[in-house]
């Protein structure tokens, strides 16, 4: 799984005002980028990241701001007209104009817009966002997080997924057809002026950079290198967001933020309260530390820095969790062995190919399905903070129900590997007990729900096998001359 199924990625998070943090979040499926919101209470000594004296440069010119006159219509029979006056319609014009001085990014061409109901976003989410995903497609995922320890084995993902993005979107950006749509039950009220100016900097982003075709963020690849797309998307999503708090402390009027805020000190997204705490870190992964990144190149030289980080974008979560080693620590490719030629027939892939990155490696040893199974936050972010690359797969015999994972992570440095090696291995005795044997930094446990579970930790390297235990000898002594 690893972000979304079948192309589902979720950015959440930006911070507003001193009472409330506001979340915001883009996904993109199949060419559609959508929005959703979620707030959650802060301290009253958090501030913003952004005062309100931010002032951008914007020495480009820009357009008028397109006709108001004619409401936007809807383009099929099957959703309705939702009129707005031309009041609202105007003001979503200057939003717009208001966007690109910030980001000093004239609009190349107009976007289009269409108003949802609730009832209609359901249908679209079932429909289309979900068209190529089928509750036994997402019992898949299941899969891979049980065996990553974050899930119990009958999570109702599919439902779970279908009842959250139901739950949260304002409102989604089609790049293909180069709309918006938005959810607009009750005309434009201030909460959505705020997501529409977010939404329509990714309009921009579209318009200048091409999320598709020109930075890769479309299903095949990031299916195939999660790391690459996590890396893009948080870029993406960091500078919306603060195009988005530029947008509220330099252009809304004190009315509308008075009005925001008070939106989100009351909004109440109860799926997404009770998710399991590891999705929604990684759903607010993009957003917190997108921001940050983004911020960080700001810093560094303004807005050109960030076109140019368009040009030779973050390809790993490590390089957006640590600003300073972009773009120059990238990861290692690790290979793994012929694993179909070893386990023979029978076995079909799960998951052929992938990595956890810095990130994962996080969620897996903070955010394990039963709580005395997490490593304290510090130690957690401390083990992973070396990863220098991985890949794992993951395959399963259809006849027998038995899975075979197998990963392979390499560390930066020598003391990175032992750091990691010591708290995963307090993490392993907590999940799968005491070993069964242990010998010079090799540790097996036997007979447990997900079988045999061999680790071999080094300074610069660990494998993690979990395998029935009469395909030990193919998978574990097959790789013990490539270890260090």
């Amino acid at each position: 799984m690893k972000r979304f199924p079948n192309g589902l990625w979720a950015l959440v998070l930006l911070f507003l005002g001193i009472t409330c943090m506001l979340y915001c979040g883009l996904a993109t499926v199949g060419g559609v980028v959508f929005f959703v919101n979620q707030r959650e209470t802060a301290s009253a000594t958090t501030g913003p990241p952004l005062s309100p004296t931010f002032t951008p440069n914007a020495e480009a010119t820009f357009p008028p701001a397109r006709p108001t006159a004619t409401p936007a219509k809807t383009s099929t029979p099957e959703t309705s007209e939702i009129p707005l006056s031309p009041r609202l319609l105007k003001r979503m014009e200057e939003i717009e104009q208001e966007v690109a001085e910030i980001r000093s990014l004239p609009p190349k061409r107009p976007v289009e817009r269409e108003f949802l109901t609730q009832e209609e976003l359901r249908k679209i989410v079932e429909e289309d966002f979900f068209e190529d995903m089928t509750p036994e497609s997402a019992q898949e995922d299941v899969l891979e997080l049980w065996l990553l320890g974050l899930l119990n084995r009958d999570f109702d993902l599919y439902n779970f997924y279908l009842d959250l993005y139901t739950d949260v979107i304002a409102g989604f950006y089609d790049d293909e057809e180069e709309k918006m749509y938005i959810v607009a039950e009750q005309g434009f009220p201030p909460h959505a002026r705020l997501t529409y100016a977010h939404e329509y900097m990714h309009a921009l982003q579209d318009q200048y950079w091409d999320l598709d075709q020109g930075l890769k963020l479309d299903e095949e690849t990031c299916k195939k290198d999660t790391e690459y797309c996590a890396g893009v998307k948080a870029l993406v999503e960091g500078e919306a967001s603060f195009v988005e708090l530029a947008w509220f402390w330099t252009k809304a009027t004190p009315k509308e933020q008075a009005a925001i805020r008070k939106y989100y000190q009351n909004l109440e997204n109860p799926v997404l309260d009770e998710a399991p705490a590891f999705f929604k870190e990684d759903l607010f992964f993009p957003y917190e530390k997108g921001l940050a990144f983004v911020e960080h190149l700001y810093d560094q030289g303004g807005w050109e820095a960030i076109n140019q980080a368009y040009a030779n974008p973050p390809v790993s979560t490590e390089q957006i969790l640590h600003p300073e080693r972009y773009p120059h620590d990238k990861p290692r490719k690790v290979d793994l062995p012929d694993l179909p030629q070893l386990l023979g027939e029978g076995w079909e892939p799960v998951v052929e190919y992938n990595a956890l990155g810095e990130l994962w490696i996080y969620l897996v040893l903070r955010y394990g399905q039963e709580p005395n199974w997490r490593l304290r936050k510090a130690v957690a972010q401390d083990a992973a903070e070396g990863w220098g690359g991985d890949a794992y797969a993951i395959y399963r015999h259809p006849q027998t129900e038995e899975t075979v994972f197998f990963m392979d992570i390499r560390w930066d440095t020598p003391q990175d590997g032992e750091e990691f090696g010591d708290a995963f291995l307090t993490y392993a005795q907590a999940r799968f007990g005491p070993p069964s044997t242990e010998s010079r930094g090799e540790y097996r446990w036997d007979d447990t729900p997900y079988g045999t579970v061999l680790v071999r930790v080094s300074r610069e390297r660990t494998l993690w096998v979990m395998v029935p235990e009469r395909l030990i000898p193919l998978l574990w002594n097959g790789v013990e001359h490539g270890m260090p």
